[in-house]
């Protein structure tokens, strides 16, 4: 059953000033920075209604203040992982008696507000095969939908077919509090860092080892930026295991005094901390994606298993990244066929030929995209020395 009633909905109204609407995304550091594009639209869309985020209890931060979310809801691990607590939680956020519903998580929990919010609401997310049954509007997954973020977008085409104006916005942004910036300066100063020089953050490993690009050839892009732009290199981990490999990092360069190591707790702190940088460089992953809501210069490089044109969308000339297609010497169609392999959800991603691609990406390749982004940024290179 679907009460809503176009003609009726506060939706529809001249300037929907009374009208709800809920965006849910509650998985994956990055995908929640991403689907908050559909945040933006429906805001700008919608300029007087209601817009609530809902995402996990990690994430909160990020959007508080934002310019386009009014509420932020979360969800915590504990709800996620107990079915009744969850249910709990679905039934205080439906209460809220949303109008509109976009459901950017699409999954069978997720799912479960739809078919309570239905009851007045329009609730458009991805149709499956398995799921989806609970949508008052769906959309058809498409195998190659473009960008992650069109992908998103496409969860407002329903509301277009219906008449309405929407007007999307591509450009995913965050908002971390002032506080905790402050706090992230005061640590970064207490390490040494120096910001009367450049400072330069990176992502030197990650939580995923098929996302970790040579070890020994993130250490020499680390020496170069020192040595061209007299940058200073932040090194940050989350997890301990992370903080371990971080460790051994710093190690490897000789705990070079223009190297710093914070160790962090939640990803709130390090875009926090992306305020105070010039550049992010490193591994692709979800400090990639914080960087770039922060308007952080980033140059990343690419796994195998990731499509860099999915990921990373339209490049600029501040958002730049490598990937084993880029420099391969092979035909058109032979890349390809070896990406789709790749990234199928089928691939055995941690074998031989895995590596043997990453490491196709030479240290020539992360310098010049190093070089072509800090230009652009207005980062200069040191002139006493010559390269």
């Amino acid at each position: 059953m679907n009460a809503y009633n176009h003609e009726t909905s506060p939706l529809n109204t001249p300037t929907a000033e009374t009208a709800r609407i809920l965006v849910v995304r509650f998985s994956a550091i990055d995908e929640i920075v991403l689907s908050s594009v559909l945040c933006n639209s429906l805001k700008k869309t919608f300029p007087k209604a209601q817009v609530d985020y809902l995402v996990d209890d990690v994430s909160v931060g990020l959007f508080k203040g934002h310019p386009y979310v009014d509420n932020v809801i979360s969800v915590s691990q504990r709800e996620l992982s107990n079915p009744l607590s969850f249910w709990r939680k679905v039934r205080k956020v439906i209460s809220q008696e949303y109008d509109l519903v976009v459901d950017a998580q699409g999954s069978n929990m997720s799912e479960l507000i739809s078919l309570f919010a239905r009851k007045r609401a329009i609730c458009i997310g991805r149709g499956y095969n398995w799921f989806g049954f609970c949508y008052t509007n769906k959309i058809t997954p498409k195998a190659k939908s473009g960008s992650k973020v069109a992908e998103h977008l496409r969860l407002l085409e329903p509301l277009v077919a219906m008449g309405f104006d929407v007007k999307q916005d591509q450009q995913f942004l965050i908002n971390t509090p002032m506080a905790i910036k402050n706090e992230m300066r005061a640590s970064m100063e207490a390490s040494g860092v120096d910001f009367q020089r450049t400072v330069f953050l990176m992502s030197a490993t990650s939580q995923e080892r098929d996302k970790r690009w040579d070890s020994a050839k993130m250490q020499s892009w680390a020496q170069y930026a020192m040595d061209a732009y007299n940058a200073q290199i932040i090194l940050f981990a989350e997890s301990k295991a992370e903080q371990a490999e971080i460790a051994a990092f710093y190690e490897a360069m000789e705990q070079h005094p223009d190297v710093h190591v914070i160790n962090l707790d939640n990803p709130v702190k390090l875009a926090a901390m992306m305020a105070h940088c010039d550049l992010f460089l490193g591994n692709e992953g979800p400090a990639r994606y914080l960087a770039q809501a922060n308007k952080l210069p980033s140059v990343s490089i690419y796994s195998p298993k990731i499509n860099k044109g999915e990921w990373c969308g339209d490049q600029s000339a501040l958002h730049q990244g490598v990937q084993w297609q880029d420099v391969s010497e092979l035909g058109r169609d032979e890349v390809l066929r070896i990406s789709e392999e790749l990234q199928s959800k089928r691939a055995k991603r941690d074998n031989e030929r895995h590596w043997a691609l990453y490491r196709s990406i030479k240290l020539d390749h992360a310098i010049e995209l190093l070089d072509s982004v800090a230009e652009a940024a207005g980062i200069p290179l040191r002139r006493d020395i010559a390269f």
